[in-house]
């Protein structure tokens, strides 16, 4: 019987590993109505709580806004006009270790940066430049 037991709690434990790597953060606070993230092609509302994946298209419109906290503990608000593209993100919590590069192609990002910037391998590109990021607090701003 408690051989079954385990087995039983490995296979839940192997079945949950999936849904877990595939949130990389999640929206903290947002303005009221949430705002548009883009999957797939499909049009989602993050509202506060909203799990993001490596691929999303953040976008804001003129009056909404978004803080979102990375698993690496990086936070990021999201200014109302804004357009971010989360290109890659991959963080391996158990080493702390991987790799971010995100396109802001609109607006404006302010960034206080967590544990991937430690290694010098995060990164944010914009329509004229390329930003490496270690260690700091900074603010991003792409005219239309």
């Amino acid at each position: 019987m408690r051989n079954v037991t385990i087995f039983i709690a490995a296979l839940m434990a192997m079945m949950a590993q999936p849904a877990l790597a595939n949130e990389i953060g999640r929206i903290k606070n947002v303005t009221a109505g949430g705002i548009e993230v883009i999957r797939g092609g499909a049009k989602l509302t993050g509202n506060s709580g909203f799990k993001l994946r490596e691929g999303d298209i953040v976008v804001t419109t003129a009056r909404q806004r978004a803080g979102i906290t990375f698993v690496d503990n990086t936070r990021l608000v999201v200014a109302p006009g804004s357009r971010m593209i989360i290109s890659r993100y991959r963080f391996d919590r158990a080493r702390r270790t991987g790799e971010s590069s995100m396109k802001i192609e609109r607006g404006k990002v302010g960034v206080d940066s967590g544990e991937l910037s430690r290694s010098g391998r995060m990164k944010f590109r914009t329509p004229t430049s390329t930003l490496g990021v270690r260690g700091t607090t900074f603010v991003i701003e792409v005219d239309e």
